[in-house]
């Protein structure tokens, strides 16, 4: 016969008689070993009472008889501080009932959590109740909010091909081998082919908290076609640029350009050199002493042999370029320039300077070699190409397979050159907001001055010019405040890009300088990463 009784209605576990009345148990110790050998083994002691019942006492019989109780599972929800993510904590019965899959939404509705609720999440949550010891409890994250998805900027989608693409594409033979010399029709549209195509920004999508708020997406940044020489937007599709005249298409940010084009075989002293105000496209070479000059593209598939090349736009030169061997200081004679990218398959004794890119796909050779951005000798994905002797004499990176030679050829290489001009233009700021900080005492003191003169008209008059002045200043001084911050800017940036990376290895006799910083190498190294880090020239394998 059991000694414990219970009463569903309260949750209540009792003794059915005093230990004085009943003789049994006779400590509150044995009395804590009968309970956790009984049925109600999992139910909360109630150690208060139970000391009671076994305490001196002339009025035994008011002492309560309850010794444990049901306790019902609970569950307490916890928000970041963000409101993205809602965590519950559930401890589990002791005796009572299971927390339901109803008592948790309730309870995550009573918390203000509206939205990211996985039902999946949730029912394995509640489902650890059956695994998990009484009394015990444990947590899980059960609901996330979303972070807003960030627009996609307007995209330019180029619909027709362009002269480098068909200098970069030789036409297939039949058998599956390419035909180096044959590179297909010359590339010319007419008017209304479509150039290319906008891709309107996006807005995003917005995101939400667990407490079901919004949260704003940011949208892409929308740019509109622009509309070039040769081009227009296409009147029935703001989206679309066609061209309007018959030439040669050439690709530009945010556009396209239709060039009149200049077709020769060869350009040598019977055609005389070329300076012409579109493209120019020669499938044969550029002779020794030809120059040949344009504001659009500059377009080679043979050589150019000791020759000129100039281009506003872009120049590329399928087989290569090369000119006579140098004594000393003496002047190349094989130049090109490009305000754009220059691309060239070899390159020896040239002096090859782009405002852009410069890719050379198989060697560059006692040259001097200049880009703004990045300088590549070799194939795009993995360039394995090599720069032997001459001068890098500015680029922002440089990826190359070789750099110098066995014999120890010298090879200078420098890097982030921009970075002293950059500081000259900081030395200059400093010089002047030192100027403007003499004019602000200057004008403190005038105003000074300017109070004490005893008629109220002049002296307001002098006020006046002063309080002019001073406004002037400060616009001044907040516009040299950005500048300075966007060129300091400018220079981490610089410094953080500028890299050298070799693909295969690096022989002796090469010098390199990153900005200030200058570093040369006597032995052979392996492939590796040259960058500055702190102010230093620092390798990385």
């Amino acid at each position: 016969m059991s000694v414990f009784s219970f009463d569903k209605s309260t949750g209540f576990v009792s003794l059915e008689s005093h230990p004085i009345d009943s003789g049994f148990p006779v400590t509150s110790t044995q009395l804590t070993q009968m309970l956790e050998q009984s049925e109600f083994s999992e139910y909360e002691a109630v150690i208060a009472n139970i000391g009671k019942l076994f305490a001196p006492t002339k009025n035994y019989q008011e002492v309560s008889l309850v010794v444990a109780r049901a306790v019902d599972a609970s569950l307490v929800i916890n928000i970041d501080e963000k409101n993205m993510v809602a965590e519950a904590t559930l401890t589990t019965a002791k005796g009572g009932a299971l927390l339901s899959m109803e008592g948790a939404q309730k309870a995550l509705a009573d918390a203000g959590v509206k939205k990211g609720i996985s039902p999946r999440a949730l029912d394995t949550f509640l489902g650890q109740q059956f695994e998990q010891p009484a009394g015990s409890s444990y947590s899980a994250i059960i609901a996330h909010g979303r972070n807003p998805k960030e627009g996609s900027d307007a995209k330019f989608v180029r619909l027709c091909s362009t002269a480098q693409d068909r200098v970069l594409s030789p036409q297939a033979k039949e058998g599956g081998k390419v035909d180096m010399k044959n590179l297909g029709a010359i590339i010319t549209v007419k008017p209304g082919t479509p150039l290319m195509q906008r891709i309107a920004a996006t807005p995003g999508e917005e995101g939400y908290t667990v407490f079901g708020d919004s949260i704003s997406a940011k949208p892409g940044k929308d740019h509109q076609l622009q509309p070039f020489e040769g081009t227009k937007v296409d009147p029935n599709n703001p989206n679309m640029l066609i061209a309007d005249c018959k030439g040669v298409p050439v690709a530009l940010p945010r556009g396209m350009r239709v060039d009149d084009v200049l077709c020769f075989d060869n350009v040598d002293v019977s055609t005389g050199h070329v300076d012409f105000d579109g493209s120019v496209i020669i499938t044969g070479d550029i002779k020794d002493g030809m120059r040949v000059k344009a504001n659009g593209d500059i377009t080679v598939l043979g050589f150019v042999e000791s020759g000129t090349v100039e281009s506003k736009s872009a120049v590329t030169i399928m087989l290569g370029a090369i000119g006579r061997k140098r004594e000393g200081e003496e002047a190349f004679t094989c130049c090109i320039t490009a305000q754009r990218t220059i691309s060239i398959g070899y390159a020896q004794y040239c002096n090859i300077k782009s405002e852009q890119d410069l890719f050379i796909e198989r060697q560059a050779l006692h040259c001097d070699l200049s880009a703004r951005r990045l300088i590549r000798v070799g194939k795009a994905n993995d360039p394995r190409g090599k720069i032997i002797g001459g001068n890098i004499l500015d680029a922002m990176r440089i990826e190359t397979g070789e750099l110098g030679a066995p014999a120890g050829t010298k090879t200078r290489v420098f890097l982030a050159q921009l970075w002293f001009e950059l500081r000259q233009k900081q030395t200059q700021i400093t010089d002047f907001e030192k100027v403007l900080a003499t004019k602000v005492t200057a004008l403190q003191q005038a105003r000074e001055k300017a109070s004490k003169i005893a008629g109220a008209a002049q002296r307001q008059q002098f006020m006046n010019k002063i309080t002019e002045n001073e406004k002037h200043i400060k616009i001044r001084s907040a516009h040299i405040h950005r500048q300075k911050l966007l060129i300091k800017q400018k220079i981490v940036q610089l410094l953080a890009s500028s890299r050298l990376k070799v693909n295969e290895l690096m022989h002796p006799g090469v010098e390199l300088k990153i900005a200030k910083d200058s570093k040369q190498f006597s032995r052979i190294y392996p492939p590796h990463l040259v960058k500055l880090t702190e102010g230093k020239i620092t390798q990385t394998f």
